[in-house]
C-alpha cells in the first residue's frame, strides 16, 4: 500500500511539473503575442517560448515533452484559433525540435552547462539551429493547409519563422540555463560596485537608444550594436549570468521600441528582420566570446597549477638538501634529542649520541656491532621504513614502536633522511619518545567513547520524553495535543490534493456508570481495551487519538463518507460484541459515534471537529449505540 501511495505521489508531482511547463509556455507565448507579435503574420523578431522549451529540454530531457506540447497546442488553439490539425502539427514540430536539439547538445556536453566551453557553445548553436529548423518546417507545413503555394513565399515564411525561433533560443535559453547555477561562470567572488554601475549605465543607454530617440532617417541604425562592448566586458570577466541577463534586457528594450515605433529599430519595413539579426549577432557573439574567456581562464588556472607544482617540487628538493645538511651538522654529542646514524644496507649502527644511548639503555662500542632492526618491536615496520627510505629518501614524523636494550617498549616519533658519503649510503635518524603522549591519546579516546555513549543515552531519553508528550499514558494512543498539532496540516494537505478526510468522534456510552459501579480501575481497564480495539480496527495510515475522558477521535485521510460510515457501523458492532473482563467483572460497552467529512462539513479543523461533535451529541440524544452523520446542509463554522 505504501508503494502505491508513493507511486501516486510521484505521478501527481510529475503531472504538476508538466502542468507548470505547459502554463509557462502558454503564458510566455500570450505575453509575447500581446506585446510584440504581428497579429496578421503571427511573426515576431524573437519567439521566446522556443528558448523556454530549449532550456526545459536541456534541464529535464524528454520528461517535459508532454508539457511543452500541451502548452504549444493550447496557445495555437486558444490564441491563434488555428484548426486542430494545424495546431497539432505546430505543437508537435515545436516539441520534437526542442527535444532533438537538446539531445544533440547533451550528446556533446553530457550534463555540463553548454556555455562554459567553445566546443559546448558550438554544440548549443547547432542544437538551437536544429530545433528552430524543425519548428519552422512545422509552421510552414501548417501554412499550406493541404494546398500548393509558391516556393518564394514559403521560403520567406520558413526563414522568418526559423530566425524568430533561433533568436528566441539564443536570447532566453542561456539566462534560464544559468539561473540556477550558483556561482557557475561568475569568476572569483560576487559582483562589485563597478560591475553594477556599468550594467545600469548600459541598460540606461540602451533604453535611450531603443525608446528615446526618433530614428526615422536610420542614422542611428548601428548604435544598438555598440552595446555588445559592455556585454563582452562582463563575459571576459566571467560574469556570464549578468552578461546574458543584460543582453536579454537590451533585446527586450529593442522589441519594445520596435512595437512602439521608437528608437533605432522603430522604423522601416525591415525592422522585424533587423531585430532578429541583432538578437542573433549579439547573443552568438556573447556566447562564443564568453566560452573563449572561460577557456582562457581555465587554461591560465591549469598553467598556474602546474607552475605551483613545479615550484613546490623545487622547494621540497631544496628543503630536503638543507635538512640533510642540517642533520649532518647536528650529529654531535650536544644534540638536544636522540640522534643515530646507520648504514642503509644492512642497518648497522655507526653513531649514536648520548641521548640516544640513554634512551635505548645501550652503549655503542666498536667490538659490539648493533643493528637498527634489533630495536624495532615489529620487524615488518622496520622493512616498511626501509622501503620508504629507498623510494623517497626520507621519512618524516612516523610513529613506530621500539624496544630498549633492557626490554622496555615505548612509542617513538622518528624522522629519517638518506645521505650520500664516499663509502656508501647512510641514514640519519632523529628519535623522540612519545610514550606519554600516546598514553594521553588513549585516555582521550576512551573518554570520547564514554562521552559518545553518554550522549547516546541522553538522546534515547530525550526521544522517550518526546514520545511521552505525544502519547496518552493509559491507552498508548496519541493524545489531544498531538491531534491539535497534526489535524490542521492533514486537512490542508488533503484539500490541496482534492481528497476527502473523514473524522469520527467516538464516546463510550454510560461510562460514568461503569466508574461508579465497578471503580476507576475497572474504568481504566475498559478504556485500555477500547483503545486496543480501535487500534486494530483501522488502517495504518489512520490516526486514533484519545480526545479526553471516554472520548476518542479517529482521523481517516482519503476515506469517503460511505466508507467511513460503514467503518463506524462495523466498529459499533465489534465493540458491542467485545467481552471485557475487568476486576473479575464481565463488562459490555457500546459506542456512540459522530461522523463528519472534510470538506463537506467544513474546511478547517475547528469546523470539522464541531460538526463531528454535534453529530455525536445527536447520536447520544437519539438513544446511543449508533452512528450519526453531521448535516451537510448546515455546516458548523468555527
Amino acid at each position: 500500500m505504501q508503494r502505491c501511495r508513493d507511486s501516486a505521489a510521484g505521478f501527481l508531482a510529475a503531472a504538476w511539473r508538466q502542468l507548470g511547463v505547459a502554463a509557462a509556455y502558454w503564458g510566455l507565448a500570450r505575453l509575447l503575442m500581446a506585446g510584440f507579435m504581428d497579429a496578421e503574420t503571427w511573426l515576431t523578431p524573437a519567439w521566446f517560448p522556443a528558448g523556454l522549451a530549449m532550456a526545459v529540454a536541456l534541464r529535464g530531457g524528454q520528461r517535459y515533452g508532454v508539457g511543452l506540447a500541451v502548452g504549444s497546442l493550447l496557445f495555437s488553439l486558444s490564441s491563434r484559433q488555428l484548426p486542430l490539425a494545424d495546431a497539432l502539427l505546430i505543437a508537435g514540430a515545436n516539441t520534437v525540435g526542442s527535444l532533438l536539439g537538446a539531445l544533440l547538445v547533451r550528446y556533446r556536453c553530457g550534463r555540463r552547462l553548454p556555455l562554459h566551453s567553445l566546443s559546448y557553445v558550438l554544440a548549443f548553436i547547432a542544437g538551437a539551429a536544429l530545433a528552430a529548423a524543425i519548428a519552422a518546417m512545422g509552421g510552414t507545413a501548417a501554412l499550406l493547409h493541404g494546398q500548393l503555394l509558391p516556393l518564394l513565399p514559403l521560403g520567406r515564411h520558413f526563414i522568418a519563422w526559423w530566425l524568430a525561433d533561433l533568436a528566441g533560443i539564443f536570447s532566453l535559453a542561456p539566462c534560464l540555463l544559468l539561473l540556477r547555477r550558483t556561482g557557475a561562470g561568475e569568476g572569483q567572488g560576487g559582483l562589485n560596485s563597478l560591475d553594477g554601475l556599468i550594467a545600469w549605465l548600459t541598460l540606461l543607454a540602451a533604453g535611450l537608444a531603443m525608446l528615446g530617440i526618433d530614428d526615422s532617417t536610420g542614422r542611428y541604425a548601428a548604435l544598438p550594436y555598440c552595446f555588445s562592448l559592455p556585454l563582452l566586458w562582463f563575459a571576459f570577466r566571467q560574469r556570464l549570468r549578468l552578461a546574458h541577463g543584460l543582453s536579454l534586457g537590451i533585446l527586450l528594450l529593442a522589441l519594445a521600441g520596435g512595437v512602439l515605433g521608437r528608437g533605432a529599430f522603430g522604423h522601416g519595413e525591415q525592422a522585424l528582420l533587423t531585430l532578429s539579426m541583432l538578437m542573433l549577432i549579439q547573443t552568438s557573439t556573447l556566447l562564443v566570446f564568453g566560452a573563449l574567456a572561460v577557456d582562457l581562464r581555465r587554461t591560465e588556472a591549469r598553467l598556474r597549477g602546474v607552475n605551483r607544482q613545479l615550484e613546490g617540487k623545487v622547494r621540497a628538493r631544496t628543503r630536503d638538501l638543507a635538512d640533510s645538511e642540517a642533520r649532518l651538522r647536528l650529529m654531535a654529542d650536544a644534540a638536544p634529542f636522540p640522534l643515530a646514524m646507520n648504514r642503509l644496507q644492512g642497518g648497522v649502527l655507526i653513531y649514536a649520541n648520548a641521548r640516544a644511548e640513554e634512551l635505548f639503555r645501550e652503549r655503542l662500542a666498536p667490538g659490539r656491532p648493533l643493528r637498527v632492526q634489533d630495536f624495532y618491536v615489529d620487524p615488518a615496520e622496520r622493512e616498511r621504513v626501509s622501503s620508504l627510505l629507498r623510494v623517497g629518501g626520507c621519512v618524516r614524523d612516523r610513529e613506530v614502536r621500539l624496544r630498549a636494550a633492557d626490554g622496555r617498549e615505548f612509542w617513538a616519533l622518528i624522522s629519517c633522511s638518506v645521505v650520500r658519503a664516499d663509502d656508501g649510503w647512510f641514514v640519519i635518524n632523529g628519535i623522540n619518545d612519545i610514550s606519554e603522549r600516546k598514553r594521553l591519546e588513549q585516555d582521550l579516546l576512551q573518554a570520547n567513547q564514554a562521552l559518545r555513549q553518554n550522549l547516546s543515552e541522553i538522546e534515547l531519553l530525550q526521544q522517550g520524553l518526546r514520545e511521552q508528550t505525544l502519547r496518552d499514558p493509559l491507552t498508548g494512543l496519541f493524545n489531544r495535543r498531538h491531534l491539535d498539532d497534526i489535524l490542521p496540516r492533514i486537512l490542508s494537505h488533503m484539500l490541496a490534493v482534492h481528497r476527502d478526510v473523514a473524522v469520527l468522534m467516538v464516546d463510550a456510552d454510560h461510562f460514568k456508570h461503569i466508574n461508579d459501579q465497578y471503580g476507576h480501575q475497572c474504568g481504566d481497564a475498559v478504556l485500555t481495551a477500547l483503545a486496543a480495539q480501535l487500534s486494530d480496527a483501522f488502517r495504518s495510515g489512520d490516526i486514533v487519538c484519545r480526545y479526553g475522558g471516554e472520548e476518542f477521535f479517529i482521523l481517516l485521510p482519503g476515506a469517503s463518507l460511505d466508507d467511513a460510515h460503514a467503518k463506524a457501523q462495523q466498529l459499533c458492532r465489534d465493540v458491542r460484541a467485545l467481552p471485557i473482563v475487568a476486576g473479575g467483572h464481565n463488562i459490555r460497552v457500546t459506542l456512540s459515534v459522530g461522523l463528519a467529512l472534510c470538506p463537506l462539513h467544513g474546511t478547517d479543523a475547528g469546523s470539522v471537529v464541531s460538526a463531528a461533535d454535534a453529530a455525536l451529541y445527536r447520536a447520544k440524544k437519539e438513544g446511543r449505540d449508533r452512528v450519526c452523520v453531521a448535516d451537510p446542509a448546515q455546516p458548523l463554522v468555527s
